[in-house]
Protein backbone atom coordinates (compact mmCIF):
# COMPACT_ATOMS: atom_id res chain seq x y z
CA UNK A 1 0.00 0.00 0.00
CA UNK A 2 1.34 3.41 -0.74
CA UNK A 3 1.34 6.17 2.13
CA UNK A 4 -1.64 8.35 2.40
CA UNK A 5 -0.37 11.82 1.54
CA UNK A 6 -1.06 15.54 3.36
CA UNK A 7 -3.92 16.91 0.91
CA UNK A 8 -2.66 19.28 -1.25
CA UNK A 9 -4.64 21.90 -0.17
CA UNK A 10 -1.97 21.87 2.96
CA UNK A 11 0.64 20.75 0.97
CA UNK A 12 0.59 24.21 -1.19
CA UNK A 13 0.73 26.39 2.63
CA UNK A 14 4.18 25.16 2.71
CA UNK A 15 5.82 26.50 -0.79
CA UNK A 16 9.72 25.90 -1.20
CA UNK A 17 11.69 27.79 -3.29
CA UNK A 18 11.96 25.33 -6.46
CA UNK A 19 8.54 25.67 -6.45
CA UNK A 20 8.45 29.53 -6.15
CA UNK A 21 11.38 29.23 -9.04
CA UNK A 22 9.41 27.74 -11.45
CA UNK A 23 6.63 29.72 -11.47
CA UNK A 24 8.39 33.29 -11.53
CA UNK A 25 10.32 32.29 -14.46
CA UNK A 26 7.38 31.66 -16.47
CA UNK A 27 6.63 34.32 -19.14
CA UNK A 28 3.03 35.88 -19.79
CA UNK A 29 1.90 34.99 -22.99
CA UNK A 30 -1.81 36.23 -24.02
CA UNK A 31 -4.13 33.61 -24.90
CA UNK A 32 -7.90 33.19 -26.64
CA UNK A 33 -8.24 29.75 -25.38
CA UNK A 34 -6.66 27.48 -23.20
CA UNK A 35 -5.71 24.97 -26.12
CA UNK A 36 -3.67 28.08 -27.36
CA UNK A 37 -0.76 26.44 -25.34
CA UNK A 38 -0.49 22.91 -23.95
CA UNK A 39 2.06 20.60 -22.12
CA UNK A 40 5.25 21.62 -21.78
CA UNK A 41 4.94 25.16 -23.26
CA UNK A 42 2.99 25.68 -19.92
CA UNK A 43 6.67 25.43 -18.11
CA UNK A 44 7.27 28.66 -19.70
CA UNK A 45 4.30 30.58 -19.69
CA UNK A 46 1.90 31.98 -17.32
CA UNK A 47 -1.11 31.83 -19.39
CA UNK A 48 -5.07 32.45 -18.03
CA UNK A 49 -7.40 31.64 -21.08
CA UNK A 50 -9.02 34.72 -22.57
CA UNK A 51 -6.90 37.00 -20.93
CA UNK A 52 -5.45 38.72 -24.08
CA UNK A 53 -4.36 42.24 -22.20
CA UNK A 54 -0.65 42.81 -20.72
CA UNK A 55 -1.64 44.43 -17.75
CA UNK A 56 -4.83 42.30 -17.13
CA UNK A 57 -2.41 38.73 -17.40
CA UNK A 58 -0.08 40.47 -15.08
CA UNK A 59 -2.30 41.22 -12.57
CA UNK A 60 -3.79 37.42 -12.68
CA UNK A 61 -0.21 36.35 -12.36
CA UNK A 62 0.47 38.35 -9.22
CA UNK A 63 -2.95 36.97 -7.61
CA UNK A 64 -1.59 33.56 -8.44
CA UNK A 65 2.39 34.18 -7.03
CA UNK A 66 0.75 35.90 -3.59
CA UNK A 67 -1.71 32.16 -3.51
CA UNK A 68 1.96 29.94 -4.17
CA UNK A 69 4.09 32.39 -2.07
CA UNK A 70 2.12 32.83 0.81
CA UNK A 71 0.03 29.74 0.95
CA UNK A 72 -3.14 31.87 0.82
CA UNK A 73 -6.98 29.85 0.55
CA UNK A 74 -8.93 29.85 -2.67
CA UNK A 75 -11.11 32.41 -0.70
CA UNK A 76 -8.30 35.03 -1.06
CA UNK A 77 -7.83 34.36 -4.36
CA UNK A 78 -11.10 35.02 -5.20
CA UNK A 79 -11.25 38.28 -3.50
CA UNK A 80 -8.30 39.16 -5.47
CA UNK A 81 -10.07 37.92 -8.59
CA UNK A 82 -13.11 39.99 -7.90
CA UNK A 83 -10.45 43.20 -7.73
CA UNK A 84 -8.88 42.02 -10.94
CA UNK A 85 -11.55 41.86 -12.70
CA UNK A 86 -13.86 44.82 -11.83
CA UNK A 87 -10.25 47.18 -12.28
CA UNK A 88 -10.39 45.71 -16.13
CA UNK A 89 -13.54 44.92 -16.52
CA UNK A 90 -12.81 41.69 -18.29
CA UNK A 91 -15.80 39.54 -19.05
CA UNK A 92 -14.70 35.81 -18.88
CA UNK A 93 -16.09 32.66 -19.99
CA UNK A 94 -17.82 30.17 -17.60
CA UNK A 95 -19.13 30.91 -13.87
CA UNK A 96 -16.70 33.05 -11.70
CA UNK A 97 -16.26 30.02 -8.70
CA UNK A 98 -15.80 27.02 -11.66
CA UNK A 99 -13.26 29.45 -13.80
CA UNK A 100 -11.04 30.81 -9.96
CA UNK A 101 -10.79 27.12 -8.62
CA UNK A 102 -9.51 26.06 -11.70
CA UNK A 103 -6.94 28.74 -12.37
CA UNK A 104 -6.21 28.67 -8.79
CA UNK A 105 -5.70 25.03 -8.39
CA UNK A 106 -4.21 24.02 -11.81
CA UNK A 107 -1.39 26.69 -10.93
CA UNK A 108 -0.68 25.39 -7.63
CA UNK A 109 -1.22 21.60 -8.63
CA UNK A 110 1.35 22.17 -11.72
CA UNK A 111 4.38 24.64 -10.04
CA UNK A 112 4.21 22.17 -6.67
CA UNK A 113 4.39 19.35 -9.11
CA UNK A 114 7.36 20.85 -11.28
CA UNK A 115 9.26 21.69 -8.49
CA UNK A 116 9.17 18.09 -6.83
CA UNK A 117 9.95 17.22 -10.41
CA UNK A 118 13.22 18.99 -10.63
CA UNK A 119 14.24 17.05 -6.68
CA UNK A 120 12.86 14.14 -8.01
CA UNK A 121 15.63 14.50 -11.35
CA UNK A 122 18.38 16.02 -9.31
CA UNK A 123 20.93 13.69 -10.11
CA UNK A 124 22.60 12.99 -5.96
CA UNK A 125 18.94 12.07 -5.53
CA UNK A 126 18.45 9.90 -8.55
CA UNK A 127 21.60 7.93 -7.15
CA UNK A 128 20.23 6.73 -3.65
CA UNK A 129 16.51 6.77 -4.86
CA UNK A 130 16.17 5.40 -8.64
CA UNK A 131 12.54 4.70 -8.33
CA UNK A 132 9.37 6.69 -8.28
CA UNK A 133 5.87 5.55 -6.60
CA UNK A 134 2.61 6.82 -7.80
CA UNK A 135 0.41 8.21 -4.90
CA UNK A 136 -3.14 8.87 -5.10
CA UNK A 137 -4.55 11.33 -3.12
CA UNK A 138 -7.20 10.21 -0.72
CA UNK A 139 -8.62 14.13 -0.15
CA UNK A 140 -10.69 14.09 -3.44
CA UNK A 141 -14.17 14.10 -3.42
CA UNK A 142 -14.44 12.14 -7.05
CA UNK A 143 -11.75 9.99 -7.50
CA UNK A 144 -10.57 8.49 -10.76
CA UNK A 145 -11.09 4.81 -11.07
CA UNK A 146 -7.12 4.57 -13.31
CA UNK A 147 -5.90 6.91 -10.95
CA UNK A 148 -6.25 4.16 -7.73
CA UNK A 149 -5.44 1.68 -9.78
CA UNK A 150 -2.29 3.31 -9.79
CA UNK A 151 -1.66 4.25 -6.24
CA UNK A 152 1.28 1.88 -5.15
CA UNK A 153 2.67 1.46 -8.34
CA UNK A 154 6.76 1.62 -8.20
CA UNK A 155 8.52 1.80 -11.31
CA UNK A 156 12.33 3.13 -12.80
CA UNK A 157 12.45 6.87 -12.67
CA UNK A 158 13.67 6.86 -16.59
CA UNK A 159 10.50 4.36 -17.03
CA UNK A 160 9.12 5.27 -20.50
CA UNK A 161 5.50 5.58 -18.63
CA UNK A 162 6.14 8.58 -16.45
CA UNK A 163 6.62 11.07 -19.61
CA UNK A 164 3.04 10.47 -20.08
CA UNK A 165 1.74 9.99 -16.38
CA UNK A 166 4.10 11.76 -14.18
CA UNK A 167 0.98 13.50 -11.71
CA UNK A 168 -0.81 15.89 -12.00
CA UNK A 169 -2.50 13.80 -14.89
CA UNK A 170 -5.95 15.85 -14.98
CA UNK A 171 -7.99 19.08 -13.68
CA UNK A 172 -8.38 18.94 -9.99
CA UNK A 173 -6.10 16.05 -10.09
CA UNK A 174 -3.96 15.52 -6.48
CA UNK A 175 -1.57 12.95 -6.92
CA UNK A 176 1.77 13.05 -6.18
CA UNK A 177 5.18 10.96 -6.95
CA UNK A 178 7.74 10.06 -4.45
CA UNK A 179 11.09 8.78 -4.58
CA UNK A 180 11.52 5.80 -3.29
CA UNK A 181 15.36 3.89 -2.61
CA UNK A 182 16.25 -0.14 -3.34
CA UNK A 183 15.84 -1.00 0.47
CA UNK A 184 12.43 1.29 0.91
CA UNK A 185 11.94 -0.94 -1.93
CA UNK A 186 12.51 -4.16 -0.65
CA UNK A 187 11.79 -3.51 3.03
CA UNK A 188 9.15 -1.00 3.16
CA UNK A 189 7.02 -2.30 0.11
CA UNK A 190 7.80 -5.86 -0.08
CA UNK A 191 8.79 -5.33 -3.84
CA UNK A 192 12.07 -7.63 -5.20
CA UNK A 193 11.97 -5.47 -8.12
CA UNK A 194 10.08 -2.52 -9.80
CA UNK A 195 7.25 -3.25 -11.14
CA UNK A 196 6.25 -3.50 -14.55
CA UNK A 197 4.35 -0.38 -16.41
CA UNK A 198 0.92 -0.43 -16.91
CA UNK A 199 -0.02 -0.72 -20.73
CA UNK A 200 -1.00 2.20 -22.02
CA UNK A 201 -4.41 2.17 -24.26
CA UNK A 202 -5.36 5.84 -26.02
CA UNK A 203 -8.88 7.26 -26.75
CA UNK A 204 -9.19 9.39 -29.84
CA UNK A 205 -9.84 12.94 -29.15
CA UNK A 206 -10.66 15.40 -31.90
CA UNK A 207 -9.62 18.93 -31.55
CA UNK A 208 -11.80 22.31 -32.39
CA UNK A 209 -9.02 22.60 -35.61
CA UNK A 210 -10.24 19.10 -37.20
CA UNK A 211 -7.06 17.40 -36.30
CA UNK A 212 -6.67 14.06 -33.96
CA UNK A 213 -4.70 13.41 -31.07
CA UNK A 214 -4.36 10.20 -28.83
CA UNK A 215 -4.75 10.49 -24.81
CA UNK A 216 -3.86 7.90 -22.61
CA UNK A 217 -7.05 6.54 -20.80
CA UNK A 218 -6.84 8.11 -17.25
CA UNK A 219 -5.45 11.16 -18.39
CA UNK A 220 -7.60 14.26 -19.22
CA UNK A 221 -6.65 15.86 -22.82
CA UNK A 222 -3.89 18.63 -22.70
CA UNK A 223 -2.26 16.48 -18.70
CA UNK A 224 -0.25 13.85 -20.54
CA UNK A 225 2.95 15.56 -19.54
CA UNK A 226 5.63 15.36 -16.70
CA UNK A 227 5.22 19.33 -15.22
CA UNK A 228 8.82 20.88 -15.01
CA UNK A 229 10.30 18.62 -17.38
CA UNK A 230 11.12 21.15 -19.88
CA UNK A 231 12.35 23.30 -16.87
CA UNK A 232 14.81 20.52 -15.43
CA UNK A 233 17.30 21.56 -18.20
CA UNK A 234 17.92 24.93 -17.43
CA UNK A 235 18.29 24.31 -13.87
CA UNK A 236 20.61 21.48 -14.70
CA UNK A 237 22.84 23.99 -17.03
CA UNK A 238 23.32 26.24 -13.79
CA UNK A 239 24.02 24.47 -11.35
CA UNK A 240 26.62 22.57 -14.14
CA UNK A 241 27.87 25.38 -14.67
CA UNK A 242 28.57 26.37 -10.96
CA UNK A 243 30.66 23.55 -10.35
CA UNK A 244 34.45 21.41 -11.42
CA UNK A 245 33.83 20.64 -15.66
CA UNK A 246 34.26 16.89 -14.49
CA UNK A 247 31.67 17.20 -11.97
CA UNK A 248 29.64 19.22 -14.03
CA UNK A 249 29.44 16.77 -16.96
CA UNK A 250 29.31 13.85 -14.61
CA UNK A 251 25.82 15.48 -13.49
CA UNK A 252 24.47 15.88 -16.77
CA UNK A 253 25.74 12.62 -18.30
CA UNK A 254 23.38 10.78 -14.80
CA UNK A 255 20.53 12.80 -15.77
CA UNK A 256 20.75 11.90 -19.22
CA UNK A 257 20.97 7.96 -18.68
CA UNK A 258 18.58 8.36 -16.10
CA UNK A 259 15.69 10.70 -17.11
CA UNK A 260 16.26 10.09 -20.84
CA UNK A 261 16.78 13.90 -20.23
CA UNK A 262 19.35 14.97 -23.58
CA UNK A 263 16.02 16.22 -25.41
CA UNK A 264 14.98 18.57 -22.48
CA UNK A 265 18.57 19.19 -21.04
CA UNK A 266 20.41 20.60 -23.89
CA UNK A 267 17.50 21.77 -26.29
CA UNK A 268 15.28 23.81 -24.59
CA UNK A 269 17.23 26.89 -24.88
CA UNK A 270 18.83 26.05 -28.24
CA UNK A 271 16.06 25.34 -30.26
CA UNK A 272 13.52 28.02 -29.87
CA UNK A 273 16.20 30.77 -30.22
CA UNK A 274 17.64 29.48 -33.73
CA UNK A 275 14.31 29.08 -34.80
CA UNK A 276 13.87 32.86 -34.09
CA UNK A 277 16.91 33.61 -35.70
CA UNK A 278 17.60 31.46 -38.48
CA UNK A 279 15.13 32.86 -41.33
CA UNK A 280 16.73 35.95 -41.29
CA UNK A 281 19.92 36.47 -39.51
CA UNK A 282 20.82 39.69 -40.77
CA UNK A 283 17.35 41.61 -39.57
CA UNK A 284 17.80 40.31 -36.01
CA UNK A 285 19.05 42.32 -33.07
CA UNK A 286 20.77 40.58 -30.86
CA UNK A 287 20.13 41.32 -27.18
CA UNK A 288 24.00 40.64 -26.30
CA UNK A 289 22.19 38.12 -23.65
CA UNK A 290 24.07 35.21 -22.52
CA UNK A 291 22.80 32.07 -21.53
CA UNK A 292 23.74 28.18 -21.13
CA UNK A 293 22.72 26.16 -24.12
CA UNK A 294 24.49 22.88 -23.71
CA UNK A 295 27.61 21.34 -22.73
CA UNK A 296 30.50 18.82 -23.19
CA UNK A 297 30.28 14.91 -22.36
CA UNK A 298 32.35 13.58 -19.16
CA UNK A 299 34.35 11.79 -22.47
CA UNK A 300 35.30 15.25 -23.96
CA UNK A 301 35.94 16.70 -21.31
CA UNK A 302 38.76 14.39 -20.30
CA UNK A 303 39.77 14.30 -23.96
CA UNK A 304 40.26 17.55 -24.10
CA UNK A 305 42.08 18.44 -20.48
CA UNK A 306 44.32 15.20 -21.73
CA UNK A 307 45.12 17.77 -25.13
CA UNK A 308 45.93 20.68 -22.81
CA UNK A 309 47.00 19.62 -20.03
CA UNK A 310 44.58 22.27 -18.25
CA UNK A 311 41.40 21.93 -16.70
CA UNK A 312 38.48 22.66 -18.50
CA UNK A 313 36.43 25.89 -16.21
CA UNK A 314 33.43 24.26 -17.11
CA UNK A 315 31.62 21.23 -19.20
CA UNK A 316 28.90 23.91 -20.43
CA UNK A 317 28.71 25.38 -23.62
CA UNK A 318 27.17 29.06 -23.43
CA UNK A 319 26.30 31.69 -26.02
CA UNK A 320 25.14 35.66 -26.65
CA UNK A 321 22.45 35.24 -29.48
CA UNK A 322 24.95 37.46 -31.24
CA UNK A 323 27.18 34.92 -31.43
CA UNK A 324 24.36 32.24 -33.06
CA UNK A 325 23.51 35.27 -35.32
CA UNK A 326 26.88 35.08 -36.84
CA UNK A 327 26.74 31.32 -36.43
CA UNK A 328 23.82 31.26 -38.05
CA UNK A 329 24.41 34.03 -41.03
CA UNK A 330 23.87 33.33 -44.59
CA UNK A 331 27.40 33.30 -46.57
CA UNK A 332 26.21 34.54 -49.66
CA UNK A 333 28.06 33.22 -52.02
CA UNK A 334 29.24 29.98 -50.43
CA UNK A 335 25.18 29.76 -49.61
CA UNK A 336 25.71 25.98 -49.97
CA UNK A 337 27.96 25.61 -47.10
CA UNK A 338 25.40 27.33 -44.45
CA UNK A 339 24.27 24.85 -42.24
CA UNK A 340 20.40 24.06 -42.87
CA UNK A 341 17.76 24.41 -40.21
CA UNK A 342 17.16 20.25 -39.64
CA UNK A 343 21.31 20.13 -38.83
CA UNK A 344 21.17 23.64 -36.80
CA UNK A 345 18.50 22.53 -35.14
CA UNK A 346 20.46 19.45 -33.76
CA UNK A 347 23.87 21.32 -32.68
CA UNK A 348 24.03 20.75 -29.15
CA UNK A 349 23.31 17.18 -29.26
CA UNK A 350 25.91 17.28 -31.91
CA UNK A 351 28.65 18.67 -29.52
CA UNK A 352 27.15 16.42 -26.79
CA UNK A 353 27.95 13.31 -28.61
CA UNK A 354 30.39 13.97 -31.99
CA UNK A 355 31.16 11.10 -33.95
CA UNK A 356 34.82 12.82 -33.63
CA UNK A 357 36.42 15.67 -32.73
CA UNK A 358 39.64 17.66 -33.34
CA UNK A 359 42.20 20.27 -32.49
CA UNK A 360 42.78 23.16 -34.08
CA UNK A 361 46.43 24.28 -34.45
CA UNK A 362 47.89 26.97 -35.94
CA UNK A 363 51.71 27.98 -36.69
CA UNK A 364 52.56 24.83 -35.09
CA UNK A 365 50.65 25.98 -31.67
CA UNK A 366 47.79 23.95 -30.48
CA UNK A 367 44.49 26.30 -30.08
CA UNK A 368 41.90 26.13 -27.39
CA UNK A 369 39.49 25.80 -30.36
CA UNK A 370 38.14 22.28 -30.80
CA UNK A 371 36.06 20.61 -33.80
CA UNK A 372 32.95 18.94 -32.95
CA UNK A 373 31.95 16.51 -36.07
CA UNK A 374 28.65 14.27 -36.82
CA UNK A 375 26.91 14.02 -39.58
CA UNK A 376 24.47 15.94 -41.25
CA UNK A 377 20.70 15.00 -41.14
CA UNK A 378 20.84 14.10 -44.83
CA UNK A 379 23.53 10.98 -44.26
CA UNK A 380 25.86 13.10 -47.46
CA UNK A 381 27.46 15.46 -45.05
CA UNK A 382 29.10 16.10 -42.03
CA UNK A 383 28.67 19.16 -39.51
CA UNK A 384 31.36 20.72 -37.56
CA UNK A 385 31.01 22.87 -35.17
CA UNK A 386 33.77 25.13 -33.39
CA UNK A 387 33.78 25.40 -29.79
CA UNK A 388 36.65 27.72 -27.72
CA UNK A 389 37.00 26.33 -24.59
CA UNK A 390 37.95 28.09 -21.48
CA UNK A 391 36.80 30.97 -23.00
CA UNK A 392 37.00 34.45 -20.99
CA UNK A 393 34.03 37.18 -21.50
CA UNK A 394 31.95 40.04 -19.75
CA UNK A 395 28.95 39.27 -18.47
CA UNK A 396 26.76 40.87 -16.05
CA UNK A 397 24.62 39.17 -12.87
CA UNK A 398 21.44 39.85 -11.36
CA UNK A 399 22.00 43.30 -10.12
CA UNK A 400 23.47 44.70 -13.64
CA UNK A 401 27.18 44.63 -12.58
CA UNK A 402 29.81 43.01 -15.11
CA UNK A 403 32.02 40.69 -14.19
CA UNK A 404 34.71 38.18 -16.27
CA UNK A 405 33.07 34.63 -17.19
CA UNK A 406 35.23 31.69 -18.08
CA UNK A 407 32.81 29.10 -20.41
CA UNK A 408 33.07 27.37 -23.53
CA UNK A 409 31.38 28.90 -26.43
CA UNK A 410 30.22 28.02 -29.97
CA UNK A 411 32.40 30.29 -32.49
CA UNK A 412 30.97 28.64 -35.27
CA UNK A 413 28.81 25.90 -37.14
CA UNK A 414 28.87 24.86 -40.97
CA UNK A 415 29.43 21.77 -42.80
CA UNK A 416 33.15 20.15 -43.58
CA UNK A 417 34.67 17.32 -46.14
CA UNK A 418 36.32 14.93 -43.63
CA UNK A 419 39.10 15.28 -46.13
CA UNK A 420 39.88 18.44 -45.20
CA UNK A 421 40.77 17.64 -41.49
CA UNK A 422 43.48 14.92 -42.29
CA UNK A 423 45.71 17.76 -42.03
CA UNK A 424 48.08 17.35 -39.58
CA UNK A 425 49.49 20.96 -39.44
CA UNK A 426 46.10 22.00 -39.45
CA UNK A 427 44.31 20.26 -37.29
CA UNK A 428 44.69 17.27 -34.54
CA UNK A 429 41.77 14.52 -33.75
CA UNK A 430 41.66 13.52 -30.03
CA UNK A 431 38.39 11.61 -30.35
Amino acid sequence: MADSPAPLSAVFKQPWQTQLDYFQQKLNLPTEQWTDIMKAQHDRSFVVAGAMASDLLEDLRQAVGNAIEGGSTLADFRRDFDKIVATHGWDFKGGRNWRTRVIYQTNLQTSYAAGRYQQLTDPDMLKVRPYWLYVHSDSVLRPRPQHQAWNGLILRADDPWWKTHYPPNGWGCQCTVRAVSLQELRDKYGKAGPDTAPVIQTRRVEQDDGSVVYVPDGIDFGWDYAPGQAYVGKLLLDKAATTSARIGADAIQSAVNNIDALDKVIQERWQPLVQQIYPDPASYRPTKQRFHIGALSPQLVDKIEQATGESLATAVVSVDDSEVKHALRDTGAKADKRIALDDAMQTVVGMWEPERVYQQIDNGKDEPVYLAVWQAADGSRHVKAAINVNYRTKDKDASGKRYTLQTNTLLTLGYVDLRDLDNPQLYKRIL
